[in-house]
């Protein structure tokens, strides 16, 4: 659209699209006291696009199906307060895991599988299973028309991992994929998806958890119920798919790999930017005719220079979407809710010694160090010939029971049948029984260790020495530092460089867009965790209301929130009356109650005057929230607790 088409802002916020990211307990926590907020400022409801990812995928497709069935927003609360603070989720994912049947149709036994039977028996099915028709709720239920609620546009995000693009099941009235541009479902099928499987898809933490497979791992209505004696049986609508993907995947594969939907967008916002774009596209809905198959839909440009012009809003000449702009009539309003955790370093996280050892701490200290002290002199080679010298040992000793025992009995040794099958158990079998599993060991060791160094030297040729010569003299305290550093800047790596540059991506994606000026604003974990504050109008507009800077307290109980590590728990330190989600929510409510003011503040004014006097009254009426968590920052906690179903939080909210 020409620049003197746009319509200009007006500073009203009317029309707000939310965006919950991945995180953990830690996102539940605090987009559920970020929604608790915007609820009681009036805002909730007019949301209109709706993107989660992960952990933020919790509260929003509770919050999703709420608005579809009916619920109030306090039921919707008290969900949460009911189920997660009690739940061992690593107990519970064990006992599904070693359990008599498996917890996938597929017959396979992974947590991530253990996990989507733990959100349908958990959630989904003790909180709205009294809405389904028969067996679990399905993607039907958000799906159907007419649709109940204020959410015009619901993403829960997900990434593929074919070909490493985002995988959204989203509901739209406008043309859109539930997939991607590579990989589409059709809606007849979409619709029997269990969402318990949805939220385990876009929940996937990698490394921590296994790939969810489609659409092998996930339960279908006519899945038969496994048999104990594992007689495989017909899966209709499973087989259905696979057959439909054999054909029309390029690999010619009947499923697909699905992985937590922060691996490529931790915030959901390009999928926000995708509903915009449809919005603004104007095309109404259309199906694919079946799994694999995908007709044109808005997805993600295929290759960096697309993504570039895309990301900033320009049309070039042979597109395939004439339309990549937002109309300024669909959007007022962008909120990013995102729980990155600060940490002082990245990496090392080992400590080393002088002699670059790793340095144990804790309990065992003395002890790990005496080992590591004893790994940083005895080489590879060395293990080796002691290893050698132990089988030989071993071999010697087992001849000389052998020839002592058959020496005996041929002098007419006495004893009792059992007495000598004992002897014979203890002293010749498993003598040997060691002996052979050792050789095998060594000798598959050495096998192995052959045909590295022939591979070594055919693919890295002229070596002055035979690289066995160097692998001999590695001492194992070396190889124990590699190991370990190695491993920790993987882990540093994948679970926060890349992370943070995935976030970047996203926060540029919405940033750096001129129809979206003004219109984000993000809601970061850690916004009032800051030691010092600038010294600016808006700061001092607080001031004079005597509700700035922050309480002591108010610090303490953000600070708590914002470096909770991502885990899927909940902890109570013990003589602390607030458990995590307490922390969160109160965080959460505090975070986006500012973030909204200083927004309001610095976007919806000009020259000291507001824009628009609803905006005034929303800066007021969160000015006036924000006094009261000033004065007491578990006021607004508590009056949501004093308002609850259940007798436990009506009793915290009383106590003194």
């Amino acid at each position: 659209m020409p620049e003197n088409e746009k319509k200009p802002f007006t500073g009203r916020l009317d029309r707000l699209a939310l965006s919950l990211s991945g995180g953990g307990v830690r996102a539940i926590g605090f987009h559920l006291g970020t929604m608790s907020m915007l609820e009681r400022l009036g805002l909730l409801e007019k949301v209109q696009i709706l993107s989660t990812v992960s952990g933020g995928s919790m509260p929003g497709m509770g919050y999703s199906l709420s608005q579809a069935l009916g619920r109030p927003f306090q039921d919707f609360f008290d969900d949460f307060y009911e189920f997660l603070p009690q739940l061992n989720v690593i107990e519970e994912m064990m006992t599904r895991v070693v359990g008599r049947e498996p917890p996938a149709p597929s017959g396979r036994r992974a947590l991530i599988t253990a996990m989507a039977n733990i959100y349908e028996e958990f959630y989904f099915g003790r909180f709205f299973g009294q809405y389904a028709e028969d067996g679990p709720l399905t993607f039907d239920i958000l799906m159907r028309e007419p649709r109940g609620g204020h959410l015009e546009e619901i993403i829960f995000n997900a990434t593929e991992f074919k070909t490493g693009t985002a995988f959204r099941f989203q509901v739209s009235a406008f043309r859109c994929l539930i997939g991607n541009r590579n990989i589409a479902l059709c809606h007849r099928h979409a619709r029997m998806i269990r969402l318990a499987d949805i939220m385990a898809a876009s929940s996937c933490i990698p490394v921590g958890m296994e790939p969810l497979f489609f659409p092998d791992d996930f339960h279908w209505p006519d899945d038969p119920r496994w048999r104990r004696l594992r007689r495989r049986q017909p899966r209709p609508t499973c087989s259905e798919i696979q057959d439909a993907l054999s054909r029309n995947q390029d690999t010619g594969l009947p499923n697909f790999a699905l992985m937590d939907g922060g691996v490529y967008d931790n915030q959901g916002v390009t999928s926000t930017l995708n509903a915009l774009n449809r919005r603004k596209e104007g095309i109404r809905q259309a199906d694919s005719p079946e799994c694999g198959f995908a007709l044109s839909g808005r997805g993600d440009p295929p290759g960096p220079k697309e993504w570039a012009n895309w990301m900033s809003g320009r049309v070039v000449e042979g597109a395939e979407h004439r339309t990549v702009d937002v109309d300024s009539s669909d959007l007022d309003l962008l909120i990013i809710s995102d729980t990155p955790v600060r940490k002082a370093s990245l990496y090392p996280r080992v400590s080393l010694t002088e002699e670059g050892i790793p340095e144990p701490t804790g309990r065992l200290a003395r002890h790990a160090r005496r080992a590591n002290s004893w790994f940083g002199r005895i080489t590879l080679g060395q293990l080796s010939k002691v290893a050698t010298v132990m089988l030989v040992m071993l071999f010697v000793s087992a001849a000389i029971t052998t020839w002592d025992l058959f020496h005996g009995l041929a002098a007419g040794g006495e004893g009792t049948l059992l007495g000598f099958k004992t002897f014979v158990a203890v002293h010749l079998v498993l003598p040997i029984v060691l002996v052979v599993l050792t050789a095998i060991g060594l000798i598959l060791v050495k096998v192995n260790k052959a045909h590295a160094i022939e591979a070594l030297q055919r693919i890295i040729p002229h070596w002055k020495k035979k690289p066995g010569k160097y692998i001999d003299k590695v001492r194992l305290g070396d190889l124990l530092q590699m190991g370990l550093l190695r491993g920790g800047s993987v882990s540093t790596l994948t679970s926060t460089i890349y992370m943070n540059r995935i976030r970047g991506l996203g926060y540029a994606v919405a940033y750096s867009r001129e129809d979206l000026k003004n219109r984000v604003l993000d809601n970061e974990i850690y916004t009032l965790q800051a030691s010092s504050f600038p010294d600016n109008d808006f700061h001092r507009r607080l001031a004079a209301d005597e509700a700035w800077p922050p309480p002591a307290k108010m610090g303490r109980i953000v600070g708590h929130a914002a470096t909770m590590p991502t885990k899927l728990w909940l902890e109570q330190d013990e003589g602390d009356p607030l458990n995590d989600l307490d922390y969160l929510v109160v965080c959460g409510q505090a975070t986006i109650c500012y973030n909204l003011m200083k927004h309001a503040w610095d976007e919806c004014r000009r020259d000291g005057e507001w824009l628009d006097p609803g905006t005034e009254e929303l800066f007021e009426h969160a000015l006036a929230e924000w006094k009261k968590l000033v004065r007491d920052p578990l006021s607004l906690l508590n009056d949501r607790k004093r308002r609850s179903r259940l007798p436990e939080l009506k009793a915290q909210a009383e106590a003194p």
